[in-house]
């Protein structure tokens, strides 16, 4: 389920609810993940990558990920709370809402993360493929 909202700017806010459809509960990052795994650090250090990639290919992508930028300025990593969803084709996406790791011209940014990068790190029945 994803909940859009907008309000009076140009911001834009994405909210999206993962439901097991066999169980009803409700998908976390953590449920998708194997308790002993440091999934948050391995996708982090993989966006930090893929922007600075993005970056550096098309010459027009802004990413807040420079070393240079102060600390508090700088993307540093997702929390167990992120929000993301699972695609059609069963992979993991990580979304950003506007502003939270570019400049507004970028807008709303998601990355797919590959599942060959996570496999080893997933609960047992985790819906990921």
């Amino acid at each position: 389920i994803e909940y859009f909202w907008a309000a009076g700017g140009s911001n834009t806010y994405h909210k999206f609810y993962n439901i097991n459809q066999k169980t009803g509960e409700l998908i976390t990052l953590d449920t998708l993940f194997d308790g002993e795994s440091d999934y948050l650090a391995v996708i982090t250090d993989y966006l930090i990558a893929q922007m600075k990639a993005e970056t550096m290919e098309d010459g027009q992508s802004i990413y807040w990920v420079n070393d240079d930028l102060p600390e508090s300025d700088r993307f540093t990593g997702i929390e167990a709370d992120h929000n993301f969803y699972i695609n059609e084709a069963g992979r993991l996406v990580i979304a950003f809402d506007k502003y939270e790791v570019a400049p507004g011209a970028m807008g709303t940014p998601e990355f797919e993360i590959p599942t060959e990068l996570i496999a080893d790190m997933l609960a047992d029945g985790a819906p990921i493929h």
